[in-house]
């Protein structure tokens, strides 16, 4: 019989609407039926990525946010998942199909990208506004792969798309989803692999929400405004939360 954990988890109450705030729960589950998934642990400004361009805004956007997630890597998600590792808890690996000539033994679908034409339309203009001319091709996004500290160890599967994840998941009876990586307020939510189409599919979606930051400016990350508001949606719409102490405890490593 497997072990189980019980882990503390915390939502957002958003009714009465005039009375909202934090609840309390406690999950009693089987190591076997949860997974650990590492979201988007990208290696710009990592010691083994390229370098922060100053010409482009990518990955976590401004080099505060790119900071600290170098840090969350190193502190929160590389010791949570060899925790994982020791207690039997799976660990999954979900990156973007932009890295998919990195890893062809990922199937991707990605269209190949195609010659660089000046944008034309308001959405081109717009997006080049944001991240900077040609950001596909000259940005470190370009270069980047997932940081060696958090890839993957042994047979532990590395994914592009939702599907892919789900299929590894049904065929083991996972149920539980742990989340780790980056950004909050974006990839997390919404990306192939991220809560809100894996809650789509039935699972139930944790967000360890002092292993992730979001994409923060100079004038927001001081107060973490953008991390906050990510934290917040999952807690209300999508999911539940923990922290990194309540896991490695919940695990026997307190």
């Amino acid at each position: 019989m497997s072990k189980k954990i019980k882990l503390p988890v915390r939502y957002y109450r958003a009714l009465p609407i005039d009375r909202p705030g934090h609840e309390q729960e406690v999950f009693e589950v089987s190591v076997d039926e949860v997974a650990l998934v590492g979201m988007h642990c990208w290696n710009i400004g990592c010691p083994d990525g390229p370098p922060v361009d100053l010409n482009y805004c990518v990955d976590l956007g401004w080099p505060q946010s790119t900071a600290e997630g170098w840090r969350i890597i190193e502190t929160v998600i590389r010791p949570a998942m060899d925790a994982c590792r020791r207690a039997g808890v799976r660990v999954c690996h979900v990156e973007t199909d932009w890295m998919d000539a990195k890893y062809p033994q990922v199937p991707s679908r990605r269209a190949p990208l195609q010659p660089y034409t000046p944008p034309q339309t308001l959405a081109e203009k717009m997006s080049e506004r944001a991240h900077g001319p040609d950001y596909l091709r000259r940005s470190p996004l370009a270069r980047m792969k997932r940081t060696a500290l958090v890839s993957p160890v042994g047979d532990e599967p590395l994914f592009f798309y939702t599907d892919q994840l789900h299929a590894y998941l049904k065929e083991r009876r996972i149920s539980t989803l742990i989340y780790a990586g980056f950004a909050t307020d974006m990839c997390v939510l919404g990306a192939d692999g991220g809560a809100r189409p894996m809650l789509g599919l039935g699972y139930r979606c944790v967000l360890m929400r002092d292993a992730t930051v979001g994409v923060e400016t100079p004038q927001s990350f001081p107060e973490r405004l953008a991390t906050r508001y990510g934290i917040h949606l999952f807690e209300w719409q999508v999911g539940f939360s923990t922290t990194f102490a309540e896991f490695m405890t919940a695990l026997g490593e307190a």
